[in-house]
């Protein structure tokens, strides 16, 4: 018993570790500047050792989600859920299977323990671990729907700031450095975003190209529609203060659609929980002492 805690204890860090990589996803790595020495040398070292470990992975996960629609269905509610960049699906994925198969493990020993066979141990084994697949799953979701939430609500604050650099006269590449230097406590969800569409576009790819892909992978309809409003802007020039006013004005209907729509759900609920707990017990204060009366008439007049 004490080997089995042991082993899962190890296969559990192990996620931990993998799970804490997911989230912190790719950083950039600066380059080894005078006052950086050592540790900047160190830094780069660091990073190509793990470039040269997750190279065969990353084209093999790239393969195979161009090749499989599920596959790439899988990546992108990964890419909505904040874990972005291929070594950061492969992070998440792979603590993921440390789970699985720690759970797994520990159903088949935990059975064979019992005095079962193999073959019901094994079975019990998979049951375990389909379990917490689909615990992962659900979790996953959940982790996806919360950042979108976010999404939405920095939303906002993301156009109001855009239409005040944009006004000043400054660059795409001067707006999304101001938004990231800006923003980057309040609108953390965001500013990852845009952090990345800016090192898209420092790389040297085009602007518009840039802004469409990555507003088509959003899960987020505010963050959505900004990107593409700057797409259009980068390419046309032009009417943008009007523009972000409309979509500013109609980010801020949407958001009250919503609350109104929560109320009306809530309200619903709230009558549910009323006829389930409130009436039987409105029902006992006023029609209890009829019935004990009714009982003790019908008992003297069966005497």
């Amino acid at each position: 018993m004490v080997w089995l805690m042991t082993s899962a204890l190890l296969v559990l860090a192990a996620a931990g570790i993998c799970l804490w990589l997911a989230r912190v996803g790719p950083r950039e790595t600066p380059a080894a500047g005078p006052n950086q020495g050592e540790g900047g040398s160190r830094r780069q070292q660091v990073a190509a050792m793990e470039a040269r470990l997750m190279g065969s992975g990353r084209i093999i996960w790239r393969r195979q989600t161009r090749g499989r629609p599920w596959l790439a269905e899988l990546a992108l509610v990964l890419r909505q859920a904040g874990f972005i960049g291929t070594r950061a699906q492969l992070h998440l994925l792979f603590s993921v299977a440390l789970v699985v198969f720690g759970v797994f493990s520990g159903g088949v020993l935990h059975a064979l323990q019992g005095g079962k066979a193999w073959l019901p141990a094994m079975t019990t084994g998979l049951a375990f671990a389909a379990l917490a697949a689909v615990g992962a799953w659900i979790w996953l979701k959940r982790v996806r729907r919360r950042r979108v939430v976010r999404l939405n609500e920095e939303a906002d604050m993301v156009i109001q700031v855009t239409r005040m650099l944009w006004e000043s006269g400054m660059t795409l590449e001067g707006v999304l450095r101001g938004l990231i230097h800006n923003l980057d406590e309040t609108c953390p969800e965001s500013v990852r975003e845009l952090r990345l569409i800016l090192l898209r576009i420092e790389a040297g790819q085009a602007r518009e190209e840039v802004l469409e892909e990555q507003s088509v992978l959003q899960a987020s309809e505010g963050l959505e529609d900004l990107l593409k409003l700057l797409a259009q802007i980068s390419s046309s020039g032009g009417g943008a203060r009007r523009a972000m006013l409309d979509l500013s004005h109609r980010l801020r209907d949407r958001r009250r659609m919503r609350i109104q729509e929560a109320v009306s759900s809530l309200s619903g609920k709230m009558s549910l929980v009323m006829m389930v707990f409130l009436f039987p017990a409105l029902l006992i204060v006023l029609a209890g002492p009829a019935v004990i009366n009714l009982g003790g008439m019908l008992g003297s007049l069966g005497n």
